[in-house]
């Protein structure tokens, strides 16, 4: 029992270990803070919406993220493909303004 127990302990420890790193490097988590999970998109429902504010403007946000786990499922081709038209719209969408459009607040960048 005390090994189990023991076992557990070093799990959760490491798992905490993982997400405090990557939460702390995660460029969106400094400068957004990022509430519960509202909707999903795109193929395969890759993208994951969440609620959120700006931390320096108090603005209310919406913050996509892109699972790329989602698209294991995949040949590498076919991933390859998924990723650069994700790329390529998330670049039109930060050069496109008008007042009923989406406005990218940072722009997309690949992390753990």
């Amino acid at each position: 029992m005390e090994s189990m127990l023991n076992k557990l302990k070093s799990t959760v420890t490491k798992v905490t270990a993982d997400v405090t790193s990557a939460v702390m490097g995660n460029p969106v988590t400094r400068e957004f803070e990022v509430g519960r999970h509202i909707a999903s998109g795109g193929p395969g429902l890759c993208w994951r919406i969440y609620n959120g504010t700006k931390k320096s403007t108090k603005q209310e946000v919406a913050v996509f993220v892109f699972d790329k786990k989602m698209i294991d499922k995949f040949l590498k081709f076919e991933k390859d493909q998924i990723i650069d038209s994700l790329k390529r719209g998330v670049q039109q969408l930060t050069r496109l303004r008008h007042p009923r459009l989406l406005t990218v607040q940072h722009p997309l960048e690949e992390s753990r």
